[in-house]
Order: C-alpha cells, then sequence, then structure tokens
C-alpha cells in the first residue's frame, strides 16, 4: 500500500498521446458508481484492486481553468477545496470527468478521516490529496461506454502527460494474490480494498461489478440522540445510532461512545443541541435506552466488530460525521457472496436483446445512455411486471432522448415492437387492437425500440369495462413548495382513511405524487370517476388555499390539482417503476406511507439509483394491497343533501 507516498510536481506536458473515438456531449453533472460489500475474496481472474480510501467521494469536473467538485450525493464542494481546485485546473485539461477520493494522509502516508473532516473546519484544505481512480469523459469523448481497463489505462497516459502536484495522484493498481492485498491493506491501517471487475462499464449506481472488501465492518448510521456525559466527560455520553427497515422505518442500531476527543466533543454537542426535538425518531426504541433526541439528519460513520442478533453494534467507535451521505438513504449493510454478485453482474452486462446504438445519450443532465435504460428495465422487470401485466399500455417513445420529439403509442397500426401483445379486439370494438407488456423480454424490447414511459388502464382484461383501483394524482401548480404538497399527500390519505379506504402512495417520476386506491372492480368507470371527482371537490371545498378541482394552469397556480381525470375509461397514468421522459430519468415509484417524510422529491428515485434501493430493502411497501375495497359506503358519506346516491 506503498501508493501514498508524496509525489512532487514536474513540468507539465502534452494529452496528444491519448487516442479517443467519438465525440460525445460534456455531460453537466455526473453521479458516481457504487461498490458493493461482500463477505470474501471473489476466486479467479478478470479483476482490478485499489486501496479502498478513508475519505469522501469526489467527481471533478475540468474545462481547463472551469473546475467542479461535486460530492457523491451531487453536492457542489468546490469552494470549500480552492486548492485542490486550483491545482487541477493546472493540468490544463481541455474537457474532462475524472472520478476519485478525497483523503488527507497523517504523517506515515495513511488517510486518517478525521483529519480530512478538520480540514474542512479551518484552513487545512491545502492538506486534501485527490486519488483519481477513473476517467468518465475527456477531450469531448464519453468513456463511461469502455471497459474499465481501457479507462484507467488512458487515465494514466492523462496523468503521466500533465505531471499533476503532489495533491493530485492516481491511484495505483495493486498486484498479487487477492488475499494478500487485503491482509497488506489491514496491516497497513487502510480501511480495505476496492474490487472491479476489468471489463465493466460505468454505471451511475450501486453495481455488484465493484466490490469493497473491508478491514473490520463498517458503515454509516444516522444519529437519532444522544447521551449524558458520565464522570469528567464532557460534551455528551455517546451517540444513539439508527439504520432504516425495509419499511423505511428509523431502527435503534446501538450506542456509539468511543473514538472522540475533547475537541469532537464538544463541536458535536453543539450541533446535537441545536438539533434537539421532544420526540424520539427512533421506530422500536427499545425501554431501557433514555437520551435526548435530535432531528434525524446527521450521519455518524462507525467502525464495529459484528452485529448482535437483536441488530446492535458490538464494540463500536466513533469515525467522523459525514456531510456527503443522505441519511435517509442509510440501511443496514449485509455483505453478499462475491459468486452471487457476480452472476448478477453477468446477467446485468449481456441484454437479452441486441441494443441498437448503446452508447446514444438519451439524458444530458445524467449522462444516461440507451444501454443504460435498457438495462435498467431489464433489472426491475420482476417488480414493474405485476403492474403491467393483463392492462392496456399507452407508451412514450422518445428516440432521440428527453430533448427531443416524443410520440404516444396505443397500437400496432404504424410501429410494431417485437415481443409486445396484441390483446383481443372485442375488448374495444371499433378500434385497433390495445397492447400489453406482458413479459420480462417484452419490456426490454420495447425499451430498445425508444420506449421510456409506460402508461396503464385502471382496469384489466379480466374485466375491462370495471376499474380495480381509483387514483389521485397530486398535481402541484406554480408556487407550491414541496412541505406543501407532502402536507396535501397527508391530506388525502386522511380523508380516504375517514372515508373508510386504505390507499398507497407512488411518486409520479416527474413533479406530484399518485395516492392509489385498490378496489374490487363492481363499478363502472362512470361511477368511479364521479366518486373521485367528490373527493377532489370535497378537498378543494375544505381547503381552498391548498387544493384545486379544476384543471388548468390558471386554475391551480400556488395551489395542488386533484387529478380525478385519471380515471375515466381510456385514461392512463405512469405504471410503478416506469422511467418518465424528463431530465433526470426520474421514477415512478412506489413507497411505504412511513417514507413520505423524507421524500426529497417526486423524481428523487430515477433509473440509477432504483436497482441499488430494490437489492438493499427486504420486503415490499405494497406488500399488503389487495383489490377487496368497495366504494359504496365511502360514497355515502360524500354524498350531499340532494344528491343522487349511487348503486353499488
Amino acid at each position: 500500500m506503498a501508493q501514498a507516498t508524496r509525489r512532487k510536481a514536474s513540468p507539465r506536458r502534452t494529452t496528444s498521446a491519448v487516442s479517443l473515438g467519438k465525440k460525445a456531449p460534456f455531460p453537466a453533472k455526473l453521479l458516481p458508481q457504487l461498490a458493493t460489500a461482500v463477505s470474501a475474496p471473489p476466486h479467479g481472474s478478470g479483476w482490478v484492486y485499489e486501496a479502498k480510501f478513508d475519505g469522501y467521494r469526489v467527481l471533478a469536473r475540468v474545462a481547463g481553468d472551469d473546475v467542479a467538485l461535486f460530492t457523491r450525493n451531487g453536492n457542489d464542494w468546490t469552494a470549500r477545496m480552492g486548492p485542490l481546485r486550483d491545482e487541477l485546473a493546472a493540468l490544463g485539461l481541455k474537457s474532462a470527468w475524472l472520478d476519485g477520493e478525497i483523503v488527507v494522509l497523517d504523517p506515515n502516508g495513511r488517510p486518517d478521516f478525521q483529519r480530512l473532516q478538520q480540514a474542512f473546519d479551518g484552513a487545512g484544505s491545502r492538506d486534501i490529496v485527490y486519488f483519481a481512480f477513473d476517467l468518465l469523459y475527456f477531450d469531448g469523448h464519453d468513456l463511461r461506454r469502455e471497459p474499465l481497463v481501457e479507462r484507467r489505462r488512458r487515465l494514466k497516459q492523462v496523468f503521466d502527460a500533465a505531471r499533476p502536484g503532489e495533491h493530485v495522484r492516481y491511484s495505483e493498481t495493486l498486484v498479487g494474490p487477492v488475499d494478500r492485498l487485503l491482509a497488506d491493506a489491514c496491516k497497513g491501517g487502510f480501511e480495505g480494498i476496492i474490487g472491479k471487475r476489468a471489463d465493466s462499464l460505468y454505471t451511475s449506481a450501486r453495481s455488484s461489478a465493484w466490490i469493497k472488501l473491508k478491514c473490520t465492518q463498517r458503515q454509516e448510521f444516522v444519529v437519532g440522540g444522544y447521551t449524558e456525559p458520565k464522570g469528567r466527560r464532557t460534551g455528551f455520553g455517546g451517540l444513539l445510532l439508527g439504520v432504516h427497515d425495509d419499511e423505511g422505518r428509523l431502527v435503534y442500531a446501538g450506542k456509539v461512545g468511543t473514538g472522540f476527543d475533547e475537541a469532537l466533543l464538544r463541536s458535536i454537542e453543539a450541533r446535537l443541541k441545536a438539533l434537539e426535538v421532544d420526540r424520539s425518531p427512533f421506530h422500536d426504541r427499545p425501554r431501557e435506552v433514555r437520551g435526548h433526541w435530535v432531528r434525524p439528519v446527521l450521519v455518524a460513520e462507525v467502525s464495529f466488530s459484528e452485529w448482535t442478533g437483536e441488530g446492535r453494534v458490538r464494540h463500536p467507535v466513533f469515525r467522523g460525521l459525514r456531510a456527503d451521505k443522505d441519511p435517509a438513504t442509510l440501511v443496514r449493510e449485509r455483505p453478499r457472496s462475491v459468486e452471487s454478485t457476480s452472476a448478477l453482474a453477468a446477467r446485468r452486462a449481456a441484454p437479452t436483446i441486441k441494443v441498437t446504438h448503446p452508447e446514444r445519450v438519451i439524458d444530458p443532465s445524467s449522462g444516461a445512455t440507451k444501454l443504460d435504460l435498457v438495462r435498467y428495465y431489464e433489472a426491475v422487470a420482476e417488480h414493474m411486471l405485476p403492474h403491467l401485466q393483463g392492462r392496456p399500455v399507452s407508451m412514450v417513445r422518445a428516440p432521440t432522448g428527453v430533448a427531443g420529439e416524443q410520440f404516444f403509442q396505443k397500437h400496432t397500426e404504424n410501429y410494431r415492437i417485437p415481443g409486445v401483445r396484441q390483446l383481443d379486439p372485442s375488448l374495444r370494438p371499433g378500434h385497433a387492437p390495445m397492447l400489453e407488456i406482458a413479459s420480462a423480454e417484452s419490456l426490454v424490447a420495447a425499451a430498445q425500440m425508444n420506449v421510456v414511459e409506460f402508461h396503464t388502464w385502471n382496469s384489466t382484461v379480466a374485466d375491462i369495462d370495471r376499474p380495480d383501483r381509483v387514483i389521485f394524482d397530486l398535481d402541484p401548480g406554480e408556487g407550491v413548495s414541496w412541505e406543501s404538497l407532502r402536507d396535501a399527500t397527508r391530506l388525502t390519505k386522511g380523508i380516504l382513511e375517514l372515508l373508510g379506504l386504505l390507499s398507497f402512495l407512488k411518486t409520479s417520476g416527474g413533479k406530484g405524487v399518485h395516492v392509489v386506491v385498490p378496489l374490487r372492480p363492481t363499478w363502472s368507470y362512470d361511477q368511479v370517476k364521479d366518486f373521485s371527482r367528490d373527493v377532489a371537490e370535497h378537498l378543494a371545498a375544505t381547503l381552498p388555499a391548498l387544493f384545486v378541482a379544476k384543471s388548468g394552469a390558471r386554475n391551480r397556480r400556488g395551489r395542488i390539482f386533484v387529478d380525478y381525470l385519471r380515471n375515466g375509461r381510456t385514461a392512463t397514468t405512469v405504471a410503478a417503476f416506469s422511467a418518465r421522459v424528463r431530465p433526470g430519468l426520474g421514477v415512478s415509484m412506489p413507497l411505504a406511507w412511513s417514507e413520505l417524510d423524507r421524500l426529497a422529491a417526486a423524481d428523487q428515485w430515477n433509473i440509477f439509483n432504483v436497482p441499488a434501493r430494490l437489492r438493499a430493502r427486504r420486503g415490499d411497501p405494497w406488500a399488503d394491497y389487495r383489490n377487496d375495497q368497495t366504494l359504496a359506503a365511502a360514497a355515502e358519506q360524500l354524498a350531499r343533501p340532494g344528491r343522487k346516491r349511487r348503486a353499488s
């Protein structure tokens, strides 16, 4: 692990030695590829190993003197790292995206996480070292579709030509048996090693093609509270830790009280005091746990020996607070076997069909390519198909991406998609046959044919004239804050509960959210639409400053339109897990109601982070979805004097 030694700056040379192919747009922002924790080193060849640095992940966008530095969540930290920005600008790169890790080294050349945090607190940012390990874009060329070994070869060429100074370094490849490499890393005080498939492409999501092997168990936790200090200790006794369970609830994971010095105790205490609340944020806090509660917004990195049977960490040691991690995404890490991740990587690396123009960028804002979209639908097919099978589907095709012309396809009259099934023409006499996505193969084939969005009817072919759900599409008008939309969503759920109806939540993938009520298919479309209109009008009459039941941008400026029109016959709504033809390729994501408070936006979930969410969760937020409700009793409660009651 000798690569952490300092290197003196040398005169810069030209980078013309790097040979590249076709040009591509320069992305404004990118998200990183993340590694999957595994329980043991892999066997066999085909892996490239590097040191696992104890620092912050940073992507650097370099365009000559214009340098921007982004954290793994996309936050711009350029202003916090002025010396590093200047050193990257001195490379003289015309256009490049670098992926790497920032660290501060101790006197022995080992990354020290607490020194890194202290560097941001004072003038120590000049000590920050950037270890670059990937080259995603260079000189007008997108390299993410190139194999890892080719990207790293080109990165080495670029660095050899530019000769960076002592604070910008190439992350060297480690050579030797993986067991020995891991043992050397642990002995040398490093966090572990990273393994990467040599032939893997770059994907802005957590990937099984990248694995992390740690010397000790270590992960991030949400801070939910703290205890009083004992004896002569100042500040606080320990931090109360939590992770999110499969339903998005914050569950207690233990307490960490070691790893703090006096300065840390004082500085963290001040932050805790500012975040104090009266109620515990933990869903299942044990009775014996006593402390002060805080808003769950701080993230603590903790090393520990093992998890206990009760889900607590044993022998925890505090390593630092992290400002680059979203607390809402933290779950218990469960290392997987390399064999399972390798098999998964192999399946994902080979789409079930041939993809034409896989390198075409369909969303410049995220850098997503057509191949990324195809692989997304391949990855989520088993979860998405229950929302598609048996329902007429309408598809939105975007041959040139989110910024180009789009086509809405309901039939196969002019454009046939292999594998997409035609439904019985008698379901809608006088019209061309409707379509159905009935298999993973047809879903992936549609994506290959440039379909981005999938919209479905509210009824199935089993009873096409009677809906088996009613959908309330909460569509915010101009000037509506996200907090107001969340409040409106809670109120909609509340009124439905008062009416005796169980509802389910999903994002739209765009601006709004959908509240879905499953039904026994007994009422006609007209009856269900009338009911949904009554609910919308009730909300608008009760809270006219928040809701409106009339469509049109002018009517809903500063208010939320309760779109009941989604419940008419032939009307469609974007299906769960469908991507949207919008910058960022947001996804319509089913969620548990307990996740609403932590939801940051209706397009928070996208084609890059949804597969990782599905792998991490251990339960279905819609597991209780049943088509056994009727609307008769609810309609009776809503009926105003003089209104004719509808028969069930």
